[in-house]
C-alpha cells in the first residue's frame, strides 16, 4: 500500500505501533508531523478503533476514500490474528502494521 506521507525509516514505527494492536480491531493512531519527523514515539495517540472488517465504520475515522483504499488492499489478506494499526499524520497515511 502506498504512503501519502513519505518517511525515511518506516520500520522505525513498527515496534511502537505494536503497542496499539488489539485483536479483532482496526486501530487508527495519529502523530503530529513534528513528532513524526523527530521520531518521537511519545507523540503517538490513538484516534479510535473499529471492529476488524468494519470498513464503513472505519470511514467515520478516516473518511470514506481512505477506508475504501484500505479495504481494497486488506480485504483479500489472510491475516491470522486479524488486526491492523494505521499511522496517520496531518490526515495523511504514513504506514501500518497488521497480523
Amino acid at each position: 500500500m502506498s504512503n501519502d506521507y513519505k518517511i525515511e525509516n518506516e520500520e522505525f514505527w513498527f515496534e511502537p505501533l505494536d503497542d496499539f494492536q488489539l485483536y479483532g480491531e482496526i486501530v487508527v493512531v495519529e502523530i503530529s508531523e513534528e513528532d513524526l519527523i523527530n521520531e518521537n514515539t511519545e507523540g503517538l495517540k490513538e484516534k479510535g478503533s473499529v471492529d476488524y472488517g468494519d470498513w464503513e465504520e472505519l470511514g467515520t475515522l478516516l473518511g470514506k476514500d481512505d477506508a475504501a483504499l484500505h479495504q481494497k488492499y486488506f480485504e483479500d489478506e489472510q491475516l491470522e490474528g486479524e488486526w491492523i494499526v494505521f499511522l496517520y499524520t496531518a490526515g495523511r497515511y504514513v504506514t501500518c502494521i497488521a497480523g
